[in-house]
């Protein structure tokens, strides 16, 4: 496994946090599947739905970090349930680090009430000092906790699990979520093993989900372009978001695996690893090993066997894709993963704080920022109890704040060919899909100020829904994501070698069939609902391009979050068929 395993606060004394911390267990350490059938539970409660998560942090929503009173109290509710346990918890100082960017942001009294209450915190929970005991775990604590936290820390205040969301396209020999248990939907333990109709060394849940890992049939391998690249219709003006003659360029944000190097995604087309007052977007620590970066998330699962990272190219396919749609917008690229295509949730939250004070400094006119247009997200996983109406408070309300402000939210529907939700997919709203257009199913309803999250299956060439796309209500409409073609960094290679080469018969030649993980050449196939996605972001920058045409230059904070809203709505309906209902 390459390095960026033990991403997730693993550092030491993270910059600007103001406190060094000991060292951390790599991530993929601290990760514990919950079973349904073993998990402890309070009484009167169901058994909980499988999910992976962090077992040492929990997430807390309803009280800023800076608050030290109201943290104390939570603190110290928690401390009280731990020290049974011989377990001690506090503060996460990355958060405080998030709440001083918050506040030294510039924002005035309005943009500061609407980002604050998505600025939560985390707690970790570990060995009290000098007092043995066992591993932390964040599920048992948040159970024995329970709803009395709410008697001592006062109303709104919601605790949940830190949870493990996994990137997951068709990668060659096996689909992403075949290795990696944590968005496998039959894993070992299915409580319905004897009469699983594939036996144990079917890797896949359904027949056909393979195919889409092989070269040939949608599995990431290499191809040549032969076309033109795409072309701007504007000139660049004197910042990257300007044309020369004044218009907003639309602006995409990518939380993935970075952009690597392509001849497409100059620096003007692509913003590599934004910042915001000196803090990067996207909290991927950028790797030590030159031979694991190629600025796209890690290169090599290990320098020993150098086969390349599941997901690794996955941030710049998805770049391709949203310039190919829209070559005149800017792609934000915030390395949110590394190659292994797993992250905490904590660190999620953290970059879409990051990215919403951008946003909102960017709304303000601040020169070193730019409003965010859209926000492309490929990565999902399952909540232990989504019947839970605030199940998940932390990251379902920053992706709302940032919809109010303005910003189209893209997912992608998930790779399991599964109806069962998984998320952020299922925070958009239910639809019924059998009439056109698409409408809510009561009660939901879609207002003029509050555009929905939109999630994106996959569509196979031929234009059928892939086998691999999850599907139900909650899926607002299909792409093409099978079988697409983009860019992949130049300097991706592993360790593959082509099944025949031999020197040529002229000076320097070389002859040999094509090298399967090769994609010097800088262009790629691959498959998955991580790229229907960002098909319908750079759609939906298209039709923002062209509104932003036909009204014309407008100042540096030229427009309102209402304007953007209606925007937002503009392109949401022309590309989607939904309308406001309210």
């Amino acid at each position: 496994m390459s390095q960026d395993a033990s991403h997730g606060g693993d550092r030491k004394g993270e910059q600007g946090d103001g406190g060094d911390q000991p060292p951390l267990a790599p991530l993929r350490w601290r990760v514990r599947t919950l079973d349904p059938a073993t998990a402890v539970r309070r009484g009167g409660l169901p058994a909980p739905q499988q999910t992976a998560y962090i077992a040492d942090r929990i997430l807390v929503q309803g009280v800023p970090a800076d608050d030290k009173a109201a943290v104390g109290s939570v603190i110290a509710e928690l401390e009280r349930a731990a020290a049974e346990h011989n377990w001690a918890v506090r503060l996460e100082a990355g958060d405080l680090a998030d709440a001083r960017l918050l506040r030294r942001a510039g924002l005035d009294a309005e943009a500061l009430a609407t980002a604050e209450p998505a600025f939560g915190f985390g707690l970790r929970v570990e060995p009290a000092p000098g007092r043995p005991a066992g591993p932390p775990d964040a599920w048992d604590l948040l159970e024995e906790v329970g709803e009395g936290l709410t008697a001592v820390a006062g109303e709104g205040i919601v605790l949940s699990l830190d949870h493990v969301l996994v990137a997951a396209p068709y990668t060659d020999p096996h689909p992403y979520t075949d290795p990696h248990p944590y968005t496998d939907p039959h894993p070992y333990t299915d409580p319905h093993p004897y009469t699983d109709p594939h036996p144990y060394t079917d890797p896949h849940p359904a027949p056909g989900l393979a195919e889409y890992g092989r070269a040939g049939s949608g599995g990431r391998s290499p191809v040549t372009w032969v076309g033109p690249a795409p072309r701007r219709r504007h000139k660049d003006g004197r910042t990257v978001d300007r044309t020369a003659d004044g218009i907003e360029r639309p602006v995409v944000a990518v939380l993935d695996t970075g952009t690597g190097r392509h001849p497409w995604l100059t620096d003007d087309v692509v913003v590599r690893d934004p910042q915001v007052l000196g803090e990067p977007i996207g909290t991927y620590p950028r790797p030590t090993n030159p031979l694991q970066d190629c600025e796209d998330g890690g290169m090599a699962i290990a320098p020993l066997t150098g086969g390349l990272d599941p997901v690794a190219g996955h941030g710049t396919f998805i770049s391709g894709l949203v310039h190919q749609l829209c070559p005149d917008a800017v792609v934000l690229a915030c390395r949110l993963y590394g190659g292994e295509g797993f992250i905490a949730e904590w660190d999620l939250l953290r970059s879409l704080r990051r990215l919403l004070v951008f946003h909102l400094r960017g709304l303000a006119g601040h020169a070193d920022c730019y409003p965010v247009d859209v926000l492309s997200l490929s990565i999902g996983y399952r909540h232990e109890r989504p019947q839970d109406a605030a199940f998940d408070t932390p990251f379902r309300h920053l992706l709302d704040t940032l919809r109010r402000t303005g910003v189209a939210v893209v997912v992608s529907a998930g790779n399991d060919g599964d109806p069962r939700p998984l998320y952020p997919a299922a925070f958009a709203p239910r639809l019924d899909r059998a009439v056109t257009p698409p409408t809510p199913i009561p009660p939901s309803t879609l207002s003029k100020d509050d555009p929905p999250v939109l999630t994106v299956g996959a569509l196979n060439p031929d234009g059928t829904t892939a086998l691999f796309s999850n599907d139900g209500p909650w899926v607002t409409c299909r792409r093409a994501g099978a079988s697409l073609v983009s860019t992949f960094p130049v300097t991706l290679a592993g360790s593959r070698t082509p099944s025949t080469s031999l020197v040529g018969t002229d000076p320097g030649e070389r002859r040999g069939t094509v090298d399967p993980d090769d994609f010097s050449g800088g262009f790629g196939v691959w498959s998955g609902t991580s790229f229907a996605a960002p098909v319908l972001a750079g759609e939906i920058a298209a039709v923002l391009l062209r509104e932003r045409e036909r009204i014309g230059p407008r100042g540096v904070a030229g427009a309102t979050v209402h304007s953007r809203c209606e925007e937002t709505w503009t392109a949401i309906t022309e590309t989607t068929g939904l309308e406001p209902t309210s």
